[in-house]
């Protein structure tokens, strides 16, 4: 078995590669090429207190698990600390064929379908990016999607930490691919979005983050946060707009308040729910009668965590890049 740490992780994936399986992992959702997921959460009753996330998932020729701990070590007002494993296993030998270091992994893995999501949705001469968010997923989120809109000239930073949503500026600006890029932090969520191309939400808020009638037409949001049934990040005035994408149907339905809370009130209707996103090829996609710009909700799948772990512990054993330990005899070499 392979042990993966978070900088051999870091040395293995690349952007263009975690691209591709995302858009796989969506393919294989898609066609119910792969099974559906296996989740778990043990909490405690005050959601302070700390959790355990575990989901399970597999396709042709591994499964995946998959363990988030959630923390809060010096009180509940205290920032979060969080840590994530990935064991990879063979189906055929009923054994584990590596243990992946997964924080980065989860950043990547997320970004990359965002990524394709917007690559599918956005227009192609896209040069004003809007985020929301300011925490783990934004730097990311960020760079996925300049990578598949290399226009992008001019990304508008929101949130409610000044503090945070200034050092994340900075960050930005030290990336060499942006280095044509003006970095700005919004005075409004309005001025934030009114002429943007793409928007996209990192955010755990439970409500609408920005008004949906300041969005110009055309434009593409992605939605990546809020992923509980009565949480959203979108308000009825952006959903009675919009044409909607999600990376599954069900687990949207079900869990996505940005639908569910849309639905309940009449703004959003079954049939502009247009398809997952793993159905659609690029090319440019009309828009429904009624509907002036697209929106990709994103839950996550459990199968992207499959088909990225598999492709970097691949590259893991053609370079030589881990820890190989016998389980049943101790350590070895790479």
């Amino acid at each position: 078995m392979r042990v993966l740490s978070e900088a051999d992780v870091a040395a293995l994936i690349t952007i263009p590669d975690a691209l591709r399986c995302a858009e796989r992992a969506y393919r294989l959702h898609a066609t119910g090429e792969a099974a559906p997921p296996v989740r778990g959460d043990l909490r405690h009753d005050d959601p302070k207190a700390g959790c355990l996330l575990l989901a399970g998932a597999w396709g042709a020729q591994h499964l995946s698990v998959k363990s988030n701990v959630h923390a809060y070590p010096q009180g509940p007002d205290a920032p979060r600390l969080w840590g994530s494993l990935l064991s990879l296993w063979d189906w055929s030998r009923a054994m584990p064929r590596a243990v992946l270091a997964a924080r980065l992994l989860n950043d990547h893995r997320t970004a990359a379908g965002f990524g394709v999501g917007a690559r599918l949705l956005s227009p192609a001469d896209s040069a004003r990016l809007a985020v929301f968010g300011a925490g783990k997923s934004a730097p990311m989120t960020i760079r996925y999607l300049k990578a598949v809109r290399p226009t992008i000239r001019h990304v508008m930073l929101a949130g409610r930490s000044p503090g945070r949503l200034e050092a994340l500026a900075r960050r930005v600006a030290e990336w060499p691919e942006f280095a044509d890029v003006t970095v700005d932090i919004a005075t409004s969520p309005a001025a934030a979005v009114a002429d943007a191309d793409i928007i996209a939400t990192v955010t755990t808020s439970d409500q609408p983050v920005f008004p949906g009638g300041a969005v110009k037409p055309g434009a593409c949001v992605i939605l990546g946060g809020a992923n509980r049934p009565t949480a959203r990040e979108a308000d009825d005035d952006l959903m009675r707009r919009a044409d909607v994408y999600v990376d599954a149907r069900q687990g949207a339905l079900d869990k996505a308040g940005d639908l569910r809370l849309a639905m309940a009130s009449g703004a959003l209707t079954p049939e502009r729910i247009v398809a997952e996103i793993g159905t659609c090829s690029d090319g440019a996609l009309g828009l429904s009668r009624g509907s002036d710009l697209r929106v990709f909700k994103s839950m996550g799948l459990a199968i992207q965590d499959v088909v990225l772990a598999e492709h970097l512990v691949t590259r893991a054993e053609q370079a030589g890049v881990g820890t190989v330990v016998d389980l049943d005899g101790g350590a070895g070499e790479p």
